[in-house]
């Protein structure tokens, strides 16, 4: 979930004295913000920066639905963002002002299910997690060797993971509203540990090594079955932008489009990304 958002910058080249302000016609001033691609993102602005000192980029954390916002109403330049697309009402404004917005596919992430490492479970149906996450389901007995009560962690609201859970897991229904709610999904991480009853969804670049990765379907989550998208838990990661951005945001965007760039840090996040990005 990227956010970039154009204002007067500072020039980066550390020569200059003065760090007279440019316009972003002449600089441009690339913030990205995001949670699920936030590393990446940090890693692809310092390597941008280095080919074009002359821009400068700052990263930092947004929700998803607020990076599409940002994008359609114009109040910024370029998107980084996993899930399907813009909610009905920003679709709404970009006919309304013929806008045309530009989404590019860089990769696909797994979502990963994640328990205390002594949890029996070591598989979940599609089905009975989404029993989960709606509570139909609310006891370990009913899927697995233990007899406790599910505590379900669901993701903040702000956060990629929680418009996934939403939009693209439960897609009928309402998740339950005593779930507990993780400041962020990699908070899972310390939670999961303490928590033998717990189980949450995050993106597999998250997931630490105190925590275990249960399949889903008998399937389970690796770079092979996200490649060959048999993993039941996957999603989009686009670059948003519109076609009429300044000339640093449309450079930007090629920068990170192109696979021979982006690969060693999509490969660090486990985002399988694709070998040819369509122009």
């Amino acid at each position: 979930m990227i956010l970039v958002l154009p204002h007067q910058v500072y020039a980066a080249d550390k020569s200059d004295a003065e760090k007279k302000p440019k316009s972003v016609r002449d600089v441009g001033s690339i913030v990205l913000s995001g949670t699920t691609a936030v590393p990446f993102t940090n890693l692809m602005a310092f390597d941008y920066m280095k080919v074009q000192p002359e821009a400068l980029i700052s990263v930092r954390t947004i929700g998803a639905y607020n990076v599409w916002k940002g994008v359609v109403q114009q109040t910024a330049q370029l998107g980084i963002v996993a899930g399907n697309g813009p909610a009905a009402e920003l679709k709404k404004i970009l006919y309304k002002n013929k806008l045309n917005l530009i989404i590019k596919k860089i990769g696909t992430l797994g979502m990963a299910v994640v328990v205390n490492k002594t949890n029996p479970i070591q598989d979940i149906s599609l089905a009975d997690l989404k029993k989960i996450y709606t509570g139909e389901i609310n006891n370990w007995s009913k899927i697995s060797k233990s007899d406790h009560a599910i505590k379900l962690y669901a993701p903040s609201p702000e956060e990629f993971a929680r418009t996934f859970v939403n939009e693209e897991l439960v897609t009928e229904g309402k998740v339950i509203t005593n779930a507990q709610i993780s400041r962020d999904s990699a908070s899972l991480n310390t939670n999961l540990p303490n928590d033998v009853d717990g189980i949450g969804i995050m993106s597999l670049y998250l997931v630490g090594p105190n925590v275990k990765i249960i399949s889903v379907n008998n399937i389970p989550l690796d770079v092979e079955t996200i490649t060959n998208k048999k993993y039941p838990l996957l999603s989009e990661l686009r670059v948003i932008y519109l076609d009429s951005s300044n000339h640093t945001t449309n450079d930007f965007a090629k920068f990170v489009l192109t696979r021979k760039l982006n690969k060693k840090w999509l490969d660090a996040m486990k985002i399988v990304g694709l070998e040819e990005v369509e122009d």
